[in-house]
C-alpha cells in the first residue's frame, strides 16, 4: 500500500512540477508530459484496477491545470492505459530503449488522438503545426522518461 501512496504522491508532485516549473524547459513550446509518463509505468507495473485509477487521477489532474477542453484528458488517459496494458501483454517491454521507443509511438499516438478531437470540438491548427508539437512532445517525453522512470522507480521500490 505504501508503494501505491508513494505514486499518488509523485503524481502531485509532478501536478506542482507541471504547472511551475516545466514552462521554463520549453524547447520549441514542447514541454515533456510527466502526466503521461505516469500512466505509462502504472500501466505497465500495477494491477488493472489501480492503474486505471492512476490514468483518471492523472488525466484529471492534467484537465485541472491545462488549458484545452476539459474532460478531454480525463476520457483518452484510461482509454490509453487500457491499450497499453494489453499490448504489454503480448510484448516484452524490459530494456530501457525498448520503453523509451514505446513511450515516444504512446506519446505520438496521445497527441494525434487528442488532436483530432480538438478538431471535431471546433478548434483548427494547421497540420504542419501539429506535426511539429506532436513530434517534438513526444520525443522531449520520450528521451526523459529514464531519468522519471529511475525516480519513480526509487520511489514506488519497484
Amino acid at each position: 500500500m505504501t508503494r501505491k501512496n508513494n505514486l499518488i504522491l509523485l503524481i502531485l508532485f509532478f501536478a506542482l512540477l507541471e504547472v511551475t516549473v516545466l514552462h521554463n524547459f520549453r524547447v520549441f513550446q514542447a514541454k515533456p508530459d510527466l502526466f503521461l509518463i505516469c500512466v505509462i509505468v502504472a500501466s505497465l507495473y500495477f494491477e488493472v484496477e489501480y492503474a486505471l485509477g492512476i490514468s483518471l487521477l492523472c488525466g484529471g489532474l492534467k484537465d485541472v491545470f491545462g488549458i484545452g477542453s476539459f474532460g478531454l484528458n480525463t476520457l483518452l488517459f484510461p482509454v490509453i492505459s487500457f491499450l497499453i496494458m494489453k499490448i504489454s501483454r503480448k510484448l516484452v517491454l524490459n530494456d530501457t530503449p525498448v520503453l523509451c521507443a514505446a513511450v515516444f509511438i504512446v506519446s505520438f499516438f496521445y497527441y494525434i488522438l487528442s488532436r483530432i478531437a480538438l478538431i471535431y470540438l471546433g478548434t483548427a491548427i494547421s497540420f504542419w503545426a501539429f506535426l511539429r508539437i506532436s513530434f517534438l512532445e513526444s520525443l522531449y517525453t520520450a528521451a526523459i522518461f529514464p531519468l522519471t522512470l529511475k525516480l519513480i522507480k526509487r520511489t514506488i521500490h519497484l
